[in-house]
């Protein structure tokens, strides 16, 4: 059995899910770019009240969902500001500059809060007419590449205060907004309140095949809507898939989440002892990232874990950073296989 900690994209749908999908008849679908069908409609209205938002707009994915939040706030030309280690900045190729026009500026981080100082001094004078305006600053919570980070809200909220006095819009990238929801134990509003604009995955944590849910004010999503339809994200009958969603927000299914943080803690407890020369970082949520101290090369790393007698697969996010990720299907026994596959495989490379 090969054990799958590459990301939480793997995920399959719940028992539950497939309950909800046997139950559809053509009554619960409709032309979704008429706003017809009814079953991607009440996914909308479930998101929207969720996340403390006055209207939501389903996307095909995160990635999509994120550029319609940008190009719904901005204009040709106009500066964003990013972490530089955001899924926006490095992960979406580069599609904010080649179909939003925008200029990409990134601000440094410790694991996602940024230094308002240093924000301070990257925003443009806007009266200056040589440059171009500042106008959204983008954060990312959980923040994936510092190891599922995250940005408590009294953060959010100093970044909504210092975007109010700056003029700028604030946008969440919050993929994985449910994982810090429930890591710290709050309402996901305590989160989505200080933003204008949210972006959530149903397709990791939360298990769905497919799909995420861009939030806002109702003026945001008309213009969302507008440009989903521009970049080719109109469905038709979209509820067959939508109806997944229905499912996932429910509250037991986002409280299932703490599973996925307890065997991440379970993994970096276990390759913690291991008492050899890497550093593990201590997750947040559901993502371990391992730090190798002795020059390797990776790749190799990675081939050996899967062709382990008992497979083990893993993502590299840099030439000497691992990055495991649990989820759904994940359970303990795996991490206890998990931790003595990636023992030897390490133990073998450092002997080398």
């Amino acid at each position: 059995m090969i054990i799958d900690l590459r990301s939480d994209t793997v995920t399959k749908p719940s028992p539950e899910m497939w309950k909800r999908i046997k139950t559809m008849d053509n009554s619960m679908l409709g032309d979704d770019v008429e706003r017809e069908d009814p079953t991607v409609n009440e996914l909308e209205d479930k998101a929207a009240k969720l996340v403390g938002k006055k209207a939501a707009l389903y996307v095909t994915s995160g990635t999509q969902g994120n550029l319609l939040s940008l190009l719904s706030q901005t204009n040709p030309g106009d500066e964003i500001l990013v972490e530089e280690l955001s899924h926006i900045y490095g992960h979406e190729v580069g599609s904010a500059a080649r179909i939003g026009g925008l200029m990409i500026g990134t601000y440094s981080s410790d694991k996602g809060v940024p230094s308002f100082d240093q924000l301070q001094d990257l925003i443009r004078d806007k009266t200056d007419i040589h440059e171009p305006p500042t106008t959204l600053l983008c954060t990312e919570n959980t923040h994936n590449f510092h190891g599922g980070s995250i940005i408590k809200p009294e953060i959010l909220d100093q970044m909504k205060k210092f975007t109010k006095k700056n003029e700028l819009k604030l946008h969440l990238d919050g993929a994985r907004i449910f994982n810090a929801a429930v890591g710290l134990n709050k309402p996901v509003t305590e989160f989505t309140k200080h933003v204008d604009s949210v972006m959530f995955c149903l397709s990791k944590g939360l298990s769905c095949p497919v799909g995420s849910i861009v939030a806002g004010s109702e003026d945001f999503i008309n213009k969302a809507r507008k440009f989903r339809k521009m970049l080719g994200g109109g469905m038709r009958q979209a509820g067959v898939i939508a109806s997944f969603g229905l499912s996932a927000l429910e509250p037991s299914w986002i409280k299932r989440l703490e599973e996925d943080h307890k065997n991440a803690q379970l993994l970096a407890e276990g390759l913690g002892s291991l008492n050899l020369p890497i550093k593990v970082y201590n997750p947040d949520t559901n993502i371990v990232i391992i730090e190798l101290l002795e020059i390797t090369e990776i790749s190799k790393i990675i081939n050996q874990l899967e062709k382990s007698t008992n497979p083990v697969l893993a993502f590299n996010i840099s030439r000497n950073k691992i990055r495991f990720v649990t989820h759904y299907g994940i359970e303990p026994e795996d991490i206890k296989i998990s931790t003595d596959t990636i023992g030897n495989v390490l133990q073998k490379t450092f002997k080398a």
